[in-house]
C-alpha cells in the first residue's frame, strides 16, 4: 500500500471512530431521555376503596398510594392518619354527614403536585319510619287506597318499596330516576279491590335499600293491617207465604269482624220486626218471624251495619190467599206446537213442607201436561249428617246436600267464613267444630249443625283424641 493510501484509511478510521462515539452518544442520551421521561409518566396517586358504602354519621377508613412523596388526603370530613408504609397511608374519616363531598388523595412529584380521582362516597340512611295508613272496613267490590309512608331515607334511588297481602305481592316501586343524594320521604298507594276473601288478611309494606355489590342489603317491614271486608248479607226465606200463617226468616251476615258488634234491622211488609240475634265464630244471624193478613207481594228488607258501612238485602214474599188464579205453562206435544192454557183455582196447600197445585182446566184437546211439585228444603241425617269423626291427615269431603225443587242451595260456615263444601281437604286438627249449614230456594230454606270430631293420629304409647 502507498503512503497516500495509507494516509487516507487512517483518516476514515478516525472519521469512523468519531462517528461512532457521536452515534453511541446519542442513543445513549436518547435512551436516558426516553426513561426519564416514562418515569415521570409512571408517577401515580390513588385512592381505595373508589367508591365506598358509609352509613349516615359514622366513619370510613381510605387508603392513598403513590410513587410519590407527601402523601395527603383532602376531605371535607374529621381526617386522621391511622396507618402508614413506604408508599400509601390510610385515613379515617369520622362524622360522616356530607351526602355529597368526594375525597381525594395527591402527593408531591418530582413534576409537581398530583391528584388521584375523587373517591364516589355512598352515603346511606335507613328509614326512620316505614308506616301503613289504616284502612275501614271495606265493603267487597268496592276501591280502596293502600298508602305506605317511607320517612327518612337515603339514597332513594338504591330503595324499593314492595306492598303485600297475606302472600300476594300487590306492587313493587323502584325509585332510579331519583336523583338528589340526601333523605327523604316517599308515599307509595295503590288501589285494591276488596273481595269477599280478603277478610282478615294481612297488609304489610317492605322497603328494601340495595346498596350493593359493595355494600349491604337493608330491609325493614311496617307494622301489619288486617283488612274486614263486609259481603251483602243473605237473607233466608221462602217467596210465598199463606196469609194468616207464620215463616220463620233469617238473615246472615258472614264474616263480620268484629261479629258482635254487627246491628240489625228486619222490616216486613213496611213494618219493622223483632228479632233475636246470635253469633257464632265470624257469623252474626238475626232470626224473626213473618205474617201478615195483606194478600200480594210485600218487600221483606234485613239491614245490617259494621262501623261505617251499612248493606241491606231485600226480598219479595207473596202473601196468598186461600184460592187465587195463576197461570200454568205446559207444552202439548202436537207437531212441534206449544199452547199456554189458562187455569182457575189454583189452590194452594203446604203439606210436609211441599206445595201441591190443584188445577182446574178449562180447555179441551190436551195431549200432554208437564208440571212439577215445587218443595222447600229440607236437610235430615241421610243428606247431611249432624256428627261426623274424621281422621287426621286423611283427605275427606265435607258434603252436605238438601232435598227440594228446584235443587236447593247449600252453604256452610265455620267461625264466619264460608267452607269449600265438596272439595277435598287434608284433614287438620282445626278443622274440628261445628259448621253452620243452609239451604235455600225460592220456596223456603232449611238450616242444619253439623259437629266434626277430628281424632288425632295414634303414637306409640298415647291414646286417640277428640277435638
Amino acid at each position: 500500500m502507498s503512503e497516500l493510501d495509507t494516509h487516507w484509511v487512517s483518516y476514515y478510521s478516525v472519521l469512523l471512530s468519531n462517528f461512532s462515539s457521536t452515534l453511541f452518544q446519542f442513543i445513549f442520551a436518547s435512551a436516558v431521555s426516553v426513561l426519564i421521561s416514562g418515569t415521570a409518566e409512571e408517577d401515580y396517586v390513588e385512592i381505595w376503596p373508589p367508591n365506598p358504602v358509609v352509613k349516615f354519621g359514622g366513619s370510613l377508613d381510605l387508603n392513598c398510594t403513590s410513587t410519590c412523596e407527601n402523601i395527603g388526603i383532602e376531605s371535607a370530613y374529621t381526617k386522621v392518619p391511622i396507618e402508614n408504609g413506604s408508599n400509601w397511608k390510610a385515613f379515617r374519616l369520622s362524622n360522616v354527614d356530607y351526602w355529597a363531598a368526594s375525597p381525594m388523595c395527591y402527593a408531591d412529584c418530582k413534576t409537581g403536585q398530583k391528584k388521584s380521582p375523587k373517591a364516589n362516597i355512598i352515603v346511606y340512611k335507613t328509614p326512620d319510619h316505614v308506616k301503613l295508613d289504616t284502612v275501614p272496613k271495606m265493603e267487597v267490590g268496592k276501591q280502596y287506597n293502600l298508602t305506605c309512608r317511607v320517612s327518612g331515607v337515603a339514597p332513594i334511588w338504591n330503595l324499593s318499596v314492595t306492598l303485600l297481602k297475606g302472600e300476594e305481592q300487590l306492587l313493587v316501586k323502584t325509585f332510579e330516576d331519583y336523583s338528589d343524594p340526601k333523605t327523604n320521604d316517599v308515599v307509595v298507594n295503590h288501589l285494591i279491590t276488596a273481595l269477599q276473601h280478603d277478610h282478615h288478611k294481612t297488609v304489610t309494606c317492605q322497603t328494601s335499600l340495595d346498596l350493593n355489590p359493595t355494600g349491604p342489603l337493608l330491609k325493614n317491614t311496617s307494622h301489619n293491617i288486617t283488612l274486614e271486608s263486609f259481603d251483602i248479607p243473605l237473607l233466608h226465606a221462602g217467596l210465598f207465604l199463606e196469609a194468616g200463617t207464620l215463616m220463620k226468616v233469617t238473615c246472615d251476615a258472614p264474616e263480620a269482624s268484629p261479629a258482635n258488634e254487627a246491628v240489625f234491622d228486619l222490616r216486613f211488609a213496611g213494618k219493622s220486626l223483632t228479632f233475636n240475634t246470635t253469633v257464632m265464630g265470624g257469623l252474626a244471624s238475626a232470626q224473626a218471624v213473618i205474617a201478615s193478613s195483606s194478600v200480594g207481594d210485600h218487600e221483606l228488607i234485613c239491614t245490617v251495619s259494621l262501623g261505617p258501612v251499612t248493606k241491606n238485602v231485600t226480598k219479595m214474599v207473596n202473601v196468598f190467599g186461600e184460592s187465587h188464579i195463576c197461570i200454568l205453562t205446559q207444552r202439548v206435544l202436537e207437531e212441534f206446537f206449544s199452547t199456554y192454557y189458562k187455569l182457575t183455582k189454583c189452590a194452594a196447600a203446604l203439606q210436609n213442607k211441599r206445595r201441591y197445585v190443584a188445577l182446574s182446566i178449562i180447555t179441551s184437546e190436551i195431549n200432554h201436561i208437564f208440571f212439577s211439585i215445587l218443595d222447600a228444603p229440607k236437610m235430615d241425617d241421610s243428606s247431611c249428617p249432624q256428627t261426623r269423626t274424621w281422621k287426621e291427615g286423611s283427605t275427606t269431603t265435607l258434603t252436605c246436600t238438601a232435598l227440594g225443587n228446584p235443587t236447593p242451595t247449600v252453604q256452610c260456615w265455620k267461625d264466619g267464613r264460608l267452607y269449600d263444601i265438596g272439595e277435598p281437604q287434608r284433614v287438620q286438627t282445626e278443622h274440628g267444630g261445628i259448621y253452620h249449614c243452609n239451604a235455600t230456594n225460592q220456596y223456603g230454606f232449611d238450616v242444619r249443625d253439623v259437629t266434626i270430631h277430628v281424632e288425632q293420629l295414634t303414637f306409640k304409647g298415647y291414646a286417640p283424641k277428640h277435638f
